[in-house]
């Protein structure tokens, strides 16, 4: 990688982390203090859930999306975008069905602003950010993604101090993520000429579902891993919601803050064949677990001061939970690495998906044992257990994975072309 070039999209890359992260960590104190500690936990409970949906409605795409496009010619790129967006959007309607459902089901408090809340992070489904990352634009990640998004947080944070109504942070973060899905879309599409018409044919989308099949397989259950283990304890110890969640938001941090170098990674490590693309893993690996492990060192030894001044002393942490949700924060920095860039690199998108379907459940099953057997202590080493064994399967399958390397077959032929 040219030195220059690297520092220059990790620096942009970096600045929509710092906005999103910065912008999220105010939202938290001034939300507390407003509306409650309750009624945030359930905001960020619907949060999470949408979050999850939204992976759903991405469809795999945040997984082959990047290389996908990384490997695509120029003028392929606006047309591969379009079928994958008119894909995501037949499955938006039916998702926030099911999002609804499970909102109305597991959220304690404020019920319908927790939902729209999650709507928000639901649209991040349609959004066109892994477009970006593939292309390797990170000033257009940056202005047409993120600054959109963090306008709107913004702008609810002031209607929630002016009106205590948490219902119009919500609304207003809404409108963010639909303002980014816009811009981003006109751009991409400006000075196009494409056959909408084609991309909307039902057999054309059905055709793309399918060929993303391993990816939502592996993507939907790691989805559903964090709403079932906030499901789980708001239904089997309440007084813990508020900790497991805070916990939860803070532990994004950490993958948040380890992402410009993932995204980086995701376009220089695949693009590489034979020997340099072992020496590109091997060195990304060990460059990858050192953070994770420092990651989750600092994470660790800074949650309970963090939840004393975050949450004014309402969530206390103790040392154990602390360092559980520490190595639990180090997933969040290799888990990504070995999925989205190390296993997609050697064409193993299977592997991931027998992952999850290994470590997703052992992680609820223990949780729910911790639970109802009343070993409350237990219940954050329980998710420790569970990404353990995941991360070990991985980690396994990719070393096995660098000798005997699959093509990975990650572009596609267009469904539609350019129209004259």
């Amino acid at each position: 990688m040219r030195a220059k070039a690297t520092t220059t999209r990790l620096g942009l890359f970096g600045a929509s982390v710092v906005l999103n992260g910065v912008i999220s960590l105010i939202t938290i104190p001034i939300v507390i203090a407003v509306a409650g500690a309750d009624p945030w936990a359930s905001m960020a409970t619907g949060q999470s859930i949408g979050n999850s949906i939204g992976v759903l409605v991405l469809f795999g795409w945040g997984l082959t999306g990047p290389a996908t496009i990384a490997m695509a010619p120029v003028d392929k790129r606006p047309g591969l975008f379009l079928d994958s967006l008119f894909s995501r959007m037949a499955l938006l309607l039916p998702l926030l069905l099911i999002q609804a459902v499970v909102t109305m089901a597991i959220v304690p408090h404020a019920k319908f602003v927790a939902f729209v809340a999650g709507l928000a992070m639901t649209l991040a489904g349609v959004s066109a950010n892994w477009f970006f990352t593939g292309e390797g634009r990170p000033g257009r990640f940056l202005l047409l993604d993120t600054v959109p998004r963090v306008l709107g947080t913004v702008a609810g944070l002031l209607l929630v101090v002016f009106t205590d109504e948490l219902l119009y942070f919500a609304l207003a973060q809404l409108a963010g993520s639909l303002l980014a899905l816009a811009v981003s879309c006109y751009v991409i599409f400006r000075g196009q000429h494409l056959d909408f018409r084609e991309a909307a044919r039902w057999r054309n989308i059905v055709g793309r579902l399918g060929e993303q099949r391993h990816g939502i397989v592996a993507t939907g259950l790691y989805a559903g891993l964090t709403p079932a283990v906030l499901g789980i304890v708001a239904v089997t110890a309440p007084p813990a919601l508020p900790l497991f969640v805070l916990a939860d938001r803070l532990s994004k941090f950490v993958g948040m803050a380890s992402s410009p170098l993932i995204q980086v990674f995701q376009g220089w490590v695949p693009a590489a064949r034979g020997g340099e693309l072992a020496r590109r893993i091997t060195l990304s690996a060990r460059i990858t677990l050192a953070l994770s492990i420092l990651a989750g060192a600092a994470y660790a030894a800074l949650l309970p001061l963090f939840s004393e001044l975050l949450t004014h002393g309402q969530v206390a942490v103790d040392t154990s939970s602390a360092i559980a949700f520490g190595i639990v924060a180090s997933s969040w920095v290799l888990s990504p690495y070995l999925t989205n860039v190390g296993l997609m690199a050697v064409g193993r998108v299977r592997v991931i998906a027998v992952s999850a379907a290994v470590g997703v459940p052992l992680t609820l099953v223990l949780l729910a044992i911790a639970e109802f057997a009343g070993l409350r202590e237990f219940a954050p080493w329980a998710l420790v257990i569970g990404n353990t064994v995941g991360m070990i399967w991985l980690g396994i399958a990719l070393r096995r994975a660098m000798n005997h390397p699959a093509e990975p077959a990650l572009v596609p032929q267009p469904i539609l072309e350019t129209v004259p």
